[in-house]
């Protein structure tokens, strides 16, 4: 009977260290395995701005899909009237490599998205492919994360985007 308990005893212990030995490998594994993209921190700045949405300028953020650029912040701020009629400030600097001095985020009309780069003679060039939905999240890499959000709130026809 001894040798019983023996062998249950070792068979026990390299069962445990079977496991362990396989959790360590998947852990390994996921952690060679995961995505090397990794986001840096966005950079923001100071933000106060408050628009009118009486003054002609301003009157289009009233129709739901519209947008605009406003100073402020680091690369700017981008002020969305998303379809839902939902309102969104975005920090303009790109979620992937953010210190990239293409990196400024601008609205594609066509495609009714965010995207990633500069414009030079009017022509439109990409710093990377990332592209955002009008929430603010990622739609296609290399970005894995979010626009930088500033808050939004709005009084009557008064806008008020802050930090």
């Amino acid at each position: 009977m001894p040798d019983i308990t023996v062998a249950k005893q070792v068979r026990v212990f390299i069962d445990m260290r079977a496991s362990f030995f396989l959790l360590s490998f998947l852990l390994i594994f996921l952690l060679a395995c995961r995505n090397n993209n990794t986001t840096e921190a966005i950079p923001t700045g100071p933000v106060n701005i408050t628009l009118d949405l009486n003054l002609l300028d301003n009157q289009h953020l009233l129709v739901p899909g519209n947008f605009a650029y406003a100073e402020g912040g680091v690369k700017g701020v981008l002020i969305i009237h998303d379809y839902d009629d939902t309102w969104y400030a975005f920090e303009r600097t790109c979620a992937w490599q953010p210190l990239n001095a293409c990196s400024q985020l601008w609205v594609d009309t066509q495609a009714i998205q965010i995207k990633c780069g500069k414009y030079s003679a009017n022509q439109f060039q990409a710093c990377c492919e990332s592209r955002f939905m009008f929430n603010g999240l990622p739609l296609k890499g290399p970005a894995n994360a979010s626009i930088a959000r500033y808050n939004i709130s709005r009084s009557g026809n008064l806008l008020y985007i802050y930090n």
